[in-house]
């Protein structure tokens, strides 16, 4: 009976397996939602897609929508782990140190 009620609730579940971004503005959009089923939301592995512009378009200003995205990144894995680890010390009732 408790299979199916989990069953039903993962109905729910917005985390992913992969996810593929082309700018910071949309990763954080994604990483700042919360699933209704487990809080907070897992994107899976993340690849990032850049879309270079042609020589002929090609300027010498820095890439806007890429600024700041490896600080992104880090901060959504830090809170990933600060959440698994808070699930291992609900599920087993331990503390990693």
């Amino acid at each position: 009976m408790s299979d199916l009620i989990r069953e039903d609730a993962l109905v729910n579940c917005i985390c992913l397996e992969r996810t593929v971004f082309s700018s910071k503005e949309r990763f954080l959009s994604e990483m700042n939602k919360n699933c209704p089923v487990h809080g907070f939301r897992r994107l899976g592995l993340i690849t990032f897609v850049r879309i270079v512009p042609t020589r002929k378009d090609h300027t010498e200003k820095p890439d806007v929508q890429w600024l700041g995205l490896e600080e992104a990144v880090e901060e959504y894995e830090r809170r990933l782990a600060e959440v698994e680890q808070a699930e291992d010390e609900k599920e087993y009732g331990w503390e990693e140190h």
